[in-house]
């Protein structure tokens, strides 16, 4: 038997909801059965996740300040309550559950406003540095734009099993203050926090690149990574 991943879906403008192909993709080639989760099914949050093994919180637009008690930045891009609130629910019921979550892009984001923390509008406005990374490439999906230094003895780590890896970056947003329950996993040569992990789940694992566009172009660190939340999730489906 195979895990079912549960992942949230991008939400357009007029609150219609896909999924980028190289998600359900990553999780296929990893072993697993994909499952978008729409909107509007924060009251079901406990029975959808029943129905999975692990939980993927994918990339999109930004989410709202007033969650982590902010004002609106000029630079502040598209927002959609709708999705930040059935997100914060399927967060709080796979804790509950203690199964596995894989924060992508967003995902990172919206699981350190979920524990508390808080994140930056805009990073070229809010977060200074005299060496600050080119963070929203123009170049190819799959193209590895910069560094990230893996910090020693967590989750990442272990599966990656490397100090420094070349990751992709489509984002204007980061986590700001770190949630109480969150540990910094890798950071970037600017500062920026790229993943964390939450240590009294089994796996819960937010990283801020893309690896389901490097793992279908063949990158060996993102499949790793894919693999390793599959992993996880059939060890929960068994044990559940």
């Amino acid at each position: 038997m195979k895990p079912v991943i549960g992942i949230t879906a991008f939400v357009e403008d007029d609150l219609s909801a896909h999924l980028n192909a190289a998600y359900s993709q990553s999780i296929i080639e990893a072993g697993g059965i994909p499952l978008i989760i729409p909107l509007g099914v924060e009251e079901d949050a406990a029975q959808i996740l029943a129905l999975t093994d692990g939980l993927l919180l994918s990339g999109g637009y930004d989410v709202h300040p007033f969650l982590f008690g902010a004002e609106p930045s000029p630079k502040l891009g598209k927002i959609h309550p709708a999705r930040d609130t059935v997100e914060l629910a399927l967060i709080e019921a796979a804790f509950i559950r203690k199964m596995p979550i894989f924060g992508i892009c967003r995902g990172i984001q919206i699981l350190n406003v979920a524990l508390g923390g808080t994140l930056y509008q805009d990073i070229d406005s809010d977060h200074f540095s005299t060496k600050l990374l080119k963070h929203a490439q123009q170049s190819g999906r799959a193209v590895a734009t910069h560094y990230v230094q893996i910090i020693a003895d967590n989750l990442l780590a272990t599966i990656l099993e490397q100090e420094k890896v070349a990751v992709n970056s489509f984002h204007h947003q980061a986590v700001n203050v770190l949630a109480e329950k969150l540990k910094v996993a890798a950071k970037s040569s600017d500062g920026i926090i790229e993943a964390v992990v939450h240590e009294d789940l089994p796996f819960c694992l937010a990283v801020q690149w893309h690896p389901e566009e490097m793992a279908i172009a063949g990158e060996e660190n993102a499949k790793k990574l894919f693999s390793a939340f599959v992993e996880a999730s059939l060890k929960f489906k068994k044990e559940a």
